[in-house]
């Protein structure tokens, strides 16, 4: 795990509410609880449009927290690395497929 995810927020409070509780064994069925609904409506918030911004922004701040070199920008590969082999080759072959286009 490099980072923290929508689903890893919505398991870890689902962890907590459970721990919280007087409940003796975890299930995502108990009908006390309802884990498995709770789960799902915190992962319907974290993926709703309306809360991008503040979602982004508690992502960005877990993120932060539990992976102290954790960097918001995307992570270039070293130019000899496999990754970045592979993006090569793909952008040579679209190239060429869009050099052929425009030939034809």
């Amino acid at each position: 795990m490099r980072s923290v995810t929508k689903a890893s927020i919505a398991y870890v409070a689902t962890q907590a509410r459970f721990a919280l509780t007087s409940a003796q064994v975890f299930s995502r069925t108990d009908l006390v609880t309802d884990s498995e609904r709770f789960y799902n409506s915190i992962l319907e918030l974290l993926f709703d449009p309306d809360e991008k911004e503040e979602v982004d922004q508690l992502l960005l701040w877990w993120n932060r927290q539990v992976f102290p070199l954790y960097a918001d920008i995307e992570r270039v590969p070293s130019k000899n690395s496999a990754l970045a082999r592979i993006r090569q080759k793909r952008a040579e072959n679209r190239d060429r497929d869009n050099i052929s286009d425009v030939v034809e």
